[in-house]
């Protein structure tokens, strides 16, 4: 089979369908299926909905620049058709036009890590807690160094990587160039996923887009740079 791995059929990308996994019994009733992954942004309500100390988890995560990551979404919206929400007024949209303003998703990084919505007031108290979530529960991963974040997770989760199915497997979501913007890999990552993955536009430094998203995305690009901290602290843990 080219594809031997298992899935359960739940959802838990938003809040309604992780509520709905744990009224089906995922990972609150006893027995339940071996489980090697749950892969979610909501993490703070999934920690607090589906796991316990009975059924925990051990965290990791993949960290990208937030302006790479609004900038990325704004040129995926433009023709992500079949998402639920695509905007088809950003479709005729110049990314300096889009980025003059709040588009209802500052600072997401901080938001998820400390629960708050798009109506709070973030504070410099829910930096510092997001920054020692960050530190104390994860195991940090970067965008911009893809294959070494791989490599990280692979050691985390004990994945061989000497096994030759496994290597296949890593080399069908790794490339050698590790920046995920990299020329490089642009036709890897487009022949890998046409849909989701593509080339666009990079926004450049100190252009008034990127003056406009930095100041919208003032929390999350502070914690960004102390996620870049930690991932270095945590590069002998994985090295010796």
């Amino acid at each position: 089979s080219d594809n031997p791995g298992k899935v359960i059929n739940v959802d838990v990308t938003s809040q309604e369908g992780i509520t709905e996994a744990k009224n089906r019994g995922f990972l609150t009733q006893t027995p339940h299926p071996h489980l090697d992954l749950v892969s979610s942004q909501e993490f703070k309500f999934a920690a607090t909905t589906l796991f316990s100390p009975e059924h925990n988890g051990r965290m990791f995560a993949l960290f990208r620049h937030p302006i790479d990551r609004a900038v990325s979404k704004f040129y995926y919206l433009q023709k992500a058709t079949w998402e639920s929400t695509y905007k088809e007024r950003w479709k005729t949209m110049t990314l300096e036009k889009w980025a003059e303003k709040d588009r209802g998703e500052n600072n997401w990084m901080v938001r998820m890590l400390v629960g708050k919505d798009n109506r709070a007031v973030l504070t410099t108290e829910d930096l510092e807690l997001a920054k020692e979530i960050v530190r104390t529960k994860f195991v940090i991963g970067l965008m911009d160094s893809f294959d070494e974040s791989v490599h990280r997770f692979n050691v985390f989760l004990g994945v061989d990587e000497s096994d030759a199915v496994n290597q296949e497997c890593i080399g069908q979501f790794t490339s050698s160039g590790g920046d995920s913007h990299a020329s490089a890999n642009r036709k890897v990552i487009e022949t890998k996923n046409q849909w989701n993955s593509y080339a666009h536009p990079d926004v450049e430094y100190g252009s008034p887009a990127w003056v406009s998203l930095s100041k919208i995305n003032f929390f999350d690009i502070l914690l960004y740079r102390y996620v870049l901290e930690v991932f270095e602290e945590q590069r002998s843990l994985f090295n010796a």
